[in-house]
């Protein structure tokens, strides 16, 4: 899995799934703190992290 960094994990969690995706994590926040993390998968079934600021 990758990740791709977004401003907002809500925001881009949401618009994945507009676009066909199927969220499957989060937005939860990394035990470091600083960050948030999602997790989906997009329509051939790859799963996909994003990141962003807590």
């Amino acid at each position: 899995m990758f990740y791709v960094g977004v401003d907002d994990v809500e925001t881009a969690l949401r618009e994945a799934v507009e676009l066909g995706g199927i969220r499957i994590l989060g937005p939860v926040e990394h035990p470091n703190g600083k960050l948030s993390v999602g997790h989906f998968t997009d329509l051939a079934g790859n799963l996909i992290g994003i990141a962003g600021p807590r």
